[in-house]
């Protein structure tokens, strides 16, 4: 009886870590829409526990981003070679309230040759609690990028929150043309759903 109880303790046990180690990889994945006029809209909701503390406490530390945001997005990850591009690092410009964001594209005759994108922060309009990143239009990016926005935003029940992350990019010239819907569910979905498993795993830890 005794080694009966041990044995379904110790499974409850294995189940209980199971679900810990499961829960942060399975976010839903997102869904993106398409339209000429207003390009291609990605949303994804997920459900965490933690309070209104914590999460203001990682989601406004921007400094510490580049320790834990792009965990499995580098070209170190086997899953993230085979997307278009791969994000190799970030970092947090305090001085100027933006991020700058490394990457390379992943095609033959660019290969290990890294770029870097900029990115405005800016808190949530309409009194919403979360964030946006706006890409910083310069001469490089206005030639292929009317809009490229993520956003970030919180609703808060006690304990409970629920964390609704969204996309936004409309591009133009040779880019919109390239950027099959396909190509972009396959590259920016994969971005969008790993941004908020780290995200979740970030609160877990």
């Amino acid at each position: 009886m005794a080694t009966s109880i041990l044995k379904r303790r110790i499974s409850v046990l294995l189940l209980l870590f199971c679900t810990l180690i499961c829960g942060a990889a399975e976010i839903p994945t997102p869904v993106t829409t398409y339209s000429r006029q207003d390009g291609y809209n990605t949303h994804g909701q997920i459900s965490i526990s933690a309070s209104k503390e914590k999460i203001d406490s990682i989601l406004w530390n921007f400094g510490d981003y580049e320790n834990w945001l792009l965990d499995g997005l580098t070209r170190d990850d086997p899953e993230a070679k085979k997307l278009t591009c791969t994000l190799n690092r970030m970092k947090y410009l305090e001085d100027k309230n933006m991020f700058q964001v490394y990457f390379s594209l992943n095609f033959w005759f660019l290969k290990n040759r890294e770029k870097s994108i900029m990115f405005t922060v800016s808190p949530m309009e309409d009194g919403k609690d979360g964030i946006r990143l706006d890409v910083f239009e310069d001469g490089r990016t206005a030639k292929i990028i009317d809009t490229l926005t993520y956003t970030i935003s919180i609703e808060h029940q006690g304990d409970t929150a629920t964390v609704n992350y969204t996309g936004h990019c409309r591009l133009k010239g040779l880019a919109a043309r390239f950027f099959t819907l396909g190509l972009y569910k396959k590259n920016i979905e994969w971005y969008i759903r790993t941004f908020a498993r780290n995200l979740l795993r970030k609160l877990e830890s």
